[in-house]
């Protein structure tokens, strides 16, 4: 029993108001370069949106070609930073693929200042018992192993930053039916406090602050297709669209609270 309690209980911080309501200042991303993957999904789209108005050169990963495209258009008419997008199929994808993404944006851009990990497959949620090996091997794939390769190819140019950030997408599901998108979320949220730990005492030039910020944000309930694909029934007033969510991780990739390392934020639990 004691450690079923332990299990619903996630090593989660409480959101403030302060990053509940935060926004990216004009022009506070000028000429920084910000690679987010799963960028065309509902959280994706909306954080492209919000760093290409505050003048991020956005690189845009995801799996599919036409969508990429379709936000590109978008994120090129706002400007004025010229955005980019890569092709990457999380689901099959392996070493040398991330390690091409990173040779490439080494040659571009020299580094990254931001990593944000932001996609997702849901897979079934469905007893253990009735997941099929493929299903289970794709939404590790998706959720855990290609952040864990995209993080590791990614750390050199992030190096480069002054002033770096890397944050996970959480979802916090230990409870029954939630499959092997549960699971994956569970480690991945493991992942992360560990690569934070691994790295928080390389600090910035000063020696005060982690030279880079590694985090996650568990947004919660949001108006997105992944949501509306776990839950088909829910009417959509009934969740807030993820324009509404967005502030604690806006605040944790332009890394407001300097010295933040390892923390998991979630929307759900405020202070």
């Amino acid at each position: 029993m004691a450690y079923t309690c332990a299990m619903l209980n996630p090593n989660y911080q409480a959101v403030t108001d302060a990053q509940i309501s935060y926004t990216l200042p004009a022009g506070s991303l000028t000429d920084r370069v910000v690679l987010i993957s799963g960028a065309t999904g509902g959280l994706g789209t909306c954080l492209s949106k919000a760093c290409a108005s505050a003048g991020a050169t956005v690189v845009l990963a995801a799996r599919k070609l036409k969508k990429l495209e379709k936000l590109y258009d978008v994120l090129d008419d706002m400007g004025p930073a010229q955005p980019a997008m890569v092709v990457l199929e999380q689901d099959k994808a392996g070493p040398a693929e991330y390690a091409q993404i990173a040779d490439m944006l080494q040659s571009e851009f020299g580094r990254v200042d931001a990593l944000v990990h932001a996609s997702a497959d849901l897979g079934t949620p469905t007893h253990q018992m009735n997941i099929e090996q493929a299903e289970w091997a794709r939404v590790m794939n998706v959720n855990l192993t290609s952040a864990r390769l995209l993080s590791l190819y990614c750390l050199p140019l992030l190096s480069q930053s002054s002033l770096g950030s890397m944050t996970f997408t959480l979802d916090y599901k230990p409870t029954a039916y939630w499959g092997a998108y549960g699971v994956s979320k569970q480690a991945l949220q493991g992942f992360m406090q560990m690569l934070a730990d691994e790295n928080d005492t390389q600090l910035d030039e000063q020696g005060q602050h982690p030279l880079l910020a590694i985090n996650g944000f568990d947004p919660g309930p949001m108006r997105t297709q992944l949501r509306r694909n776990a839950f088909p029934g829910e009417l959509e007033a009934e969740t807030e669209p993820p324009e509404q969510r967005i502030g604690p991780l806006l605040s944790l990739l332009m890394r407001t609270e300097r010295s933040l390392t390892g923390a998991a934020l979630s929307y759900e639990t405020r202070s």
